[in-house]
């Protein structure tokens, strides 16, 4: 090999290595550009979740952007979408312990309109393994069927019939409202058409489904709440989504 050959393939290495350099560089940046943060809304304070790599539930890849999940004055937004190079899906949790108490929700989002692998979640949580992490759900999910996206009640885990409730909404409208009411000795789940209290006796006209659970409801533990939107089994969906919760509450129950 000649001095002028030898100089032409060192300076083409070092090309390629600036290259490759830069190329990590700005994916490393995008990347640390995707913090968890922390937003205040139904009178809670809620953290963002985050990830470098493919985590559970799904796997996906969780963003806490502000394009990907942020409050306003219409509500909590949540999204799927497809941000530098990869699918993202989003989460949130109270920074606030919770447990027992009265959970209402009112959720915006056109679920007919679902991906067959999309799945929204609302549901309670404690890190700790004990009585299934203490979760309790209110889901919007087909679970990768074509037959339609539809509600479940569940008190995990799920694998035993009588924890969990699948119903068909028979929506009037893409808005619906929520509630969980979980004390020590009983818990009792509702949903509504549209933006409704439930406490106020027109409500009942708008109820959707109901639900008791038989069993012993779990204890409350160090539980938190979350609100999820994210891609069964990591499968990349037809087109984005978009979530807007647009009220939440949580009253404690009384000593």
């Amino acid at each position: 090999m000649t001095i002028q050959q030898r100089f032409a393939s060192v300076l083409i290495l070092l090309v390629l290595l600036i290259f490759s350099s830069c190329v990590h560089g700005a994916e490393t940046t995008t990347f640390l550009k995707n913090p968890p943060k922390e937003m205040a809304f139904g009178g809670l304070h809620w953290r963002t979740k985050s990830s470098l790599t493919p985590i559970s539930p799904g796997p996906n890849y969780w963003s806490a952007k502000d394009e990907a999940v942020w409050v306003d004055e219409a509500g909590l937004h949540l999204s799927v979408q497809k941000m530098d190079g990869h699918w993202f899906s989003t989460e949130i949790f109270t920074r606030e312990r919770v447990g027992y108490g009265t959970y209402t929700f009112t959720v915006d989002t056109d679920v007919l309109l679902y991906d067959p692998n999309l799945v929204a979640g609302f549901f309670t949580w404690d890190t700790s393994p004990e009585e299934a992490n203490r979760e309790i759900d209110i889901e919007f999910a087909a679970w990768g069927e074509k037959d339609g996206t539809k509600f479940q009640y569940v008190v995990q885990p799920y694998s035993d019939p009588s924890r969990i409730l699948i119903f068909n909404p028979k929506l009037q409208g893409s808005v619906t409202t929520h509630r969980i009411i979980w004390l020590p000795d009983s818990l009792l789940f509702s949903s509504y058409h549209g933006s409704v209290d439930p406490d106020e006796a027109s409500a009942e006209s708008m109820l959707m489904q109901s639900w008791i659970f038989s069993g012993k409801p779990p204890t409350s533990g160090r539980a938190r709440f979350r609100i999820n939107l994210w891609m069964f089994q990591g499968a990349i969906p037809k087109q984005p989504a978009h979530m807007v919760i647009t009220a939440f509450s949580f009253v404690p129950m009384k000593p």
